[in-house]
């Protein structure tokens, strides 16, 4: 049985994927509502990039926009060295793949699981006949199926198979990048782990880019090499995952860790928590869009814009925030927010 391997890329090739400068906005006809600003990021081959941030921020319209299901008005975006144009080509719309939140209404349940794996073979012209049978077996395998799945109907496989199942999908045409958008939110808790381990292994193995939208810091933590946090359309820092984690260089990034639940005796007494709602993105504030919330703001954070740029002393760290050059105390949750 032949392994199905994407095929992989010398050293110093161009990047699997790159967003340069992606503005989204929507119009009721009085009003436009700005979903992304200026958005970039750069996606290395085989490497993993998770994208975090609150409801609405526009995490999913970047995956949207990424995969081809979005136009966008402004910027560029380039697989393999290559510019997408409005009309994708076949290879560009291979390239990168997206495996969606509900495994549950993402499947048709009027097909077997081998009607549509074949389906898909047959008009991607990569296998015909008894040849896309086989491949489907091995795709099924590939996720931790038995061969025997094939002749079954999406009805009869729990939530975490059907995601499994809709990974094979995202595989069979062979893609540098599979876009993930909260791909284990819709399953038990129980089952999560056993996705998360299967994107890991399936990155590791066939050297496929993954980009993982995901509200679960943890699932970021354990699968992705670099994290982008996003606030109201924009990223407001960029990193390796776990050095984010660690020392992270902007309010709302260590906002957002500290709202992870932890199961302690003694919870922490100094504990910054975000109050209120995110603005709406029809009326920005100025300045910085994160300064109504912070309580490390000061009066130019309510007038000047900070830039996305690179944070002194750490490697590959990029932040928008003034004081991205200063190590946040722990203290920062006296001066506001409510106190564990």
């Amino acid at each position: 049985m032949t392994e199905i391997v994407p095929p992989l890329h010398e050293p110093g090739s161009s990047d699997a994927l790159r967003v340069n400068s992606l503005s989204v906005s929507f119009s009721n006809g009085r009003r436009r509502l700005s979903a992304l600003e200026d958005v970039s990021l750069e996606l290395a081959r085989g490497e993993s990039l998770g994208i975090v941030g609150e409801s609405g921020c526009g995490k999913t319209t970047l995956a949207r926009c990424i995969v081809g299901l979005q136009r966008f008005e402004k910027g560029e975006i380039l697989i393999d060295g290559s510019l997408v144009r409005r009309k994708r080509t076949r290879a560009q719309r291979r390239a990168v793949q997206l495996v969606f939140q509900d495994p549950y209404s993402s499947l048709n349940p009027r097909m077997t699981i081998g009607a549509m794996l074949t389906q898909l073979l047959v008009s991607h012209d990569l296998a015909h006949g008894d040849d896309a049978t086989e491949r489907s077996r091995e795709l099924l395998s590939l996720v931790g199926l038995t061969p025997d799945a094939i002749t079954r109907y999406p009805g009869s496989f729990s939530g975490g198979q059907r995601q499994r199942i809709a990974i094979a999908r995202a595989l069979a045409v062979e893609p540098h990048v599979i876009v993930a958008d909260e791909p284990v939110s819709a399953l038990d808790v129980s089952v999560q782990a056993t996705i998360l381990e299967l994107f890991a292994d399936l990155r590791d193995r066939l050297g496929i880019s993954l980009v993982m939208i995901s509200h679960n810091l943890a699932a970021v933590r354990q699968v992705c090499d670099r994290v982008g946090v996003m606030y109201l359309g924009k990223f407001v820092e960029v990193g390796a995952t776990e050095d984010v984690f660690a020392d992270p260089r902007h309010p709302y990034t260590r906002a957002l860790l500290n709202a992870v639940p932890h199961v302690r005796r003694d919870p922490p007494k100094n504990r910054l928590r975000l109050e209120g709602e995110p603005p709406s993105p029809l009326s920005r504030p100025t300045g910085c869009s994160f300064h109504p919330r912070c309580p490390r703001a000061e009066a130019r954070c309510s007038t000047d814009e900070p830039k996305l740029l690179a944070v002194n002393g750490l490697n590959a760290r990029i932040s928008a925030c003034h004081f991205r050059d200063d190590v946040m105390p722990a203290e920062l949750a006296s001066t506001s927010g409510k106190k564990e």
